[in-house]
């Protein structure tokens, strides 16, 4: 099936929230629009759902293992070669508690910044579409539909007030 991906850009954000919500009536569905703006709009100031990153799983994982890896260099070194020393406790809880806190932030820290990292070098493969106007401060809608619907979208995109539009390129699926 080929379906065309097309731009349409707006000079404001009320007539591109409309122009969501009118391809969505049409049958198109979030996943196959995306919206490129020089200001960064939250995803409920444009109607649609809310985007997840895998970010903070990541961050509580590492958050994890440094935990993990604090509680076995603070009672598992002493277990493993104790030393007693004039009357003190084996593991001594304050000190304890530091390191264990310290390893369990370096954890969420480290994992955090390879979260960030891996989801913003890998390349994406959502639209690499650009038009200057868009620094500008106009807000593009990019959105791939099925031939049939290309004509109506069209029409109800310009009826809505989109300045310009375009057929970007066909999508083999």
């Amino acid at each position: 099936m080929v379906e065309t991906k097309h731009l349409a850009l707006f000079k404001d954000i009320d007539p591109a929230v409309k122009a969501i919500d009118a391809l969505r009536d049409l049958g198109i569905p979030d996943k196959d629009m995306s919206i490129i703006s020089g200001v960064p709009y939250s995803d409920r100031m444009l109607g649609r759902p809310m985007s997840w990153t895998v970010v903070p799983k990541l961050a509580a994982a590492g958050f994890l293992l440094g935990l993990v890896i604090g509680l076995l260099f603070n009672l598992g070194t002493p277990l493993q070669y104790p030393i007693h020393v004039g009357g003190m406790p084996l593991v001594s809880i304050p000190t304890s508690l530091i390191l264990t806190f310290e390893f369990s932030m370096l954890g969420l820290l480290a994992f955090t910044f390879l979260g960030v990292i891996w989801e913003s070098a890998f390349p994406s493969f959502g639209p690499k579409e650009y038009r200057p106007e868009i620094s500008d401060g106009q807000i593009a809608v990019v959105f791939t539909c099925p031939p049939e619907v290309h004509t109506q979208a069209h029409e109800t995109l310009a009826a809505l007030g989109a300045q310009w539009m375009h057929r970007m390129e066909e999508v083999e699926l």
